[in-house]
């Protein structure tokens, strides 16, 4: 078949469209409202200042954002889904447009396609989707910190499983690639389990969409045990006779954090403006703490974010809406070891044994503390939260983990080897995480030599490495107690090399502090 002059041309036209949509879908150029400024390569440096205000500043701000209330302080600083005129946001020129999009790969893909400038995840969450961006030459990061989960999110286990390691062949429900996901295999990796039953219980494990659904499996008792969020977790559990919370988000109480990410595309241009963004949430989250009832029947307006009054008003009891000083806190100083840096470093571990990412990335390079740096002096430094208090817990409490691990010492010696301290690191990070535990630090020693002085040896090993623990990590003595069982309680027979070696070992045992707030 001839085709005409004008047929090439026409073909030729198809061709460049379809090109110029490809390079707009997938952020290499922008045909959308910035008029094809700010590439997906686009790349800030955050150690160098500030630019001051120009004309070429939107006052424009998109915003993703999934059906959970810990994104209320912006809300409420808009006065709803889009900017009210009288709300804080339109007080400072800002026009602030929330799109819900609950699917947390549909979110980034937002974030990473132009479709929004800012992206309410969790650091977990992200943790995953900086490495895919790196990967990709999209170029994002953490800028603020919305909320720590504090008791929003929690496991769930039928009568009979009073701990992490009674999971061990059970049927579980979770949403995969979520926070749900993260604070199952956390937990599973911080306790007792082996490799291989870890591995059979994700094998065996149903999947859903969101942490809902699995709360309602349980309910229904078509499976063991679930990850959900309250509501529906606590009412779960009320309909299960005999089922419990193993542990949750009061317990992990800095493992799950809500945070905003920014792209560099949006950030290159609208550094101002973004720091009207960030003040404006810190104010909404103000007026929160402040009026709550008012904060509360405000929320139960907003249309389509489908959050009646009552329950934001229970939903918000489990979770801690962050201030200024929590950010100070969570993100800290350049370099320091942060919370931020902690999550981010356990998640990316979980996402690249899940062959998700291909490399870990340094936490430090996903981060930019210059917005919140501008608005210091403007709101208070000074923590809003108490120290935790700890209590022993009552005797006869049952552990909701044990790990054993192995701690090599010089022999005959409570020094401990410079190989063993970053297995004392791990046990150090979680603890970190898992703040709201006390823990029992409990020596072991195989049957070679005398009794009386492996009791003794046991003792001052668990000592040496509670010692490293407060030197490091700076936990509270009281956190922590240390027993010395010698040969006691061997794990498996004196009589070959390989049974003393396990016998070699020091358990951690993790229990809820019975001083936290239930």
């Amino acid at each position: 078949m001839k085709i005409e002059k004008g047929g090439w041309i026409l073909i030729f036209l198809v061709g460049l469209g379809l090109v110029g949509y490809s390079l707009n879908k997938y952020g290499v150029l922008d045909f959308g409202k910035s008029g094809g400024k700010g590439r997906a390569d686009a790349k800030v440096d955050p150690t160098t200042p500030l630019a001051p205000a120009s004309s070429k500043e939107s006052n424009e701000v998109r915003v993703r954002v999934n059906i959970w209330v810990g994104c209320v302080g912006g809300l409420v600083a808009n006065g709803g889904l889009d900017t009210v005129p009288g709300s804080i946001y339109h007080d400072k020129g800002l026009k602030v447009t929330f799109k819900i999009i609950d699917d947390w790969t549909e979110g980034a893909s937002a974030l990473a396609t132009n479709n929004v400038d800012v992206m309410l995840t969790t650091a977990d969450v992200w943790a995953k989707d900086f490495g895919q961006f790196q990967d990709k030459g999209v170029n994002a990061r953490a800028v603020y910190m919305v909320d720590w989960s504090r008791g929003a999110d929690g496991v769930i286990g039928k009568q009979g499983i009073n701990s992490i390691e009674d999971l061990a062949g059970k049927t579980i429900a979770f949403a995969p690639y979520t926070p749900s996901h993260f604070l199952l295999w956390n937990g599973l990796k911080s306790s007792g389990l082996s490799t291989e039953q870890r591995n059979e219980i994700f094998n065996k494990a149903v999947h859903t969409k969101d942490g809902i659904e699995p709360a309602t499996l349980f309910a229904q008792q078509k499976v063991d045990a679930a990850v959900a969020w309250d509501p529906d977790m606590s009412d779960a559990v009320t309909k299960r006779a005999g089922s419990r919370k193993i542990y949750d988000t009061r317990i992990a109480n800095r493992l799950i954090a809500d945070i905003l990410v920014v792209s560099d595309r949006f950030a290159a241009d609208n550094p101002q403006t973004l720091i009207k963004f960030i003040q404006g949430w810190l104010e909404g989250v103000k007026f929160i703490q402040s009026e709550p009832s008012r904060a509360h029947t405000l929320i139960g307006t907003i249309k389509d974010f489908n959050i009646p009054t009552d329950l934001a008003k229970t939903m918000l009891e489990g979770v801690k809406l962050s201030d200024y000083a929590d950010n100070q806190s969570f993100f800290g100083a350049q370099g320091a070891d942060s919370d931020y840096a902690n999550i981010f470093k356990m998640s990316q571990e979980m996402y690249r044994e899940l062959r998700l990412i291909k490399h870990s990335s340094d936490a430090e390079s996903s981060v930019d503390r210059r917005y919140l740096a501008a608005l210091s002096g403007k709101f208070s430094s000074t923590p809003s939260e108490a120290p935790i208090t700890y209590k022993e817990p009552a005797k006869g409490a049952v552990p909701i983990a044990t790990q054993r691990r192995s701690i090599y010492f010089e022999p005959n010696s409570s020094k401990m080897g410079l190989d063993s301290r970053a297995v004392v690191d791990e046990i150090g990070e979680f603890m970190r995480a898992y703040e709201n535990t006390v823990v029992d630090i409990d020596g072991n020693t195989d049957s070679t030599g005398a009794r009386e002085l492996n009791m003794g040896l046991s003792k001052q090993r668990a000592e040496t490495v509670k010692g490293y623990l407060i030197d490091k990590y700076h936990f509270p003595p009281e956190r922590m107690r240390t027993v010395g069982n010698g040969p006691d309680k061997p794990v498996d027979s004196n009589a070959t090399p390989e049974g003393r070696e396990k016998n070699r070992r020091t358990d951690i045992k993790v229990y809820p502090n019975p001083a936290a707030k239930s």
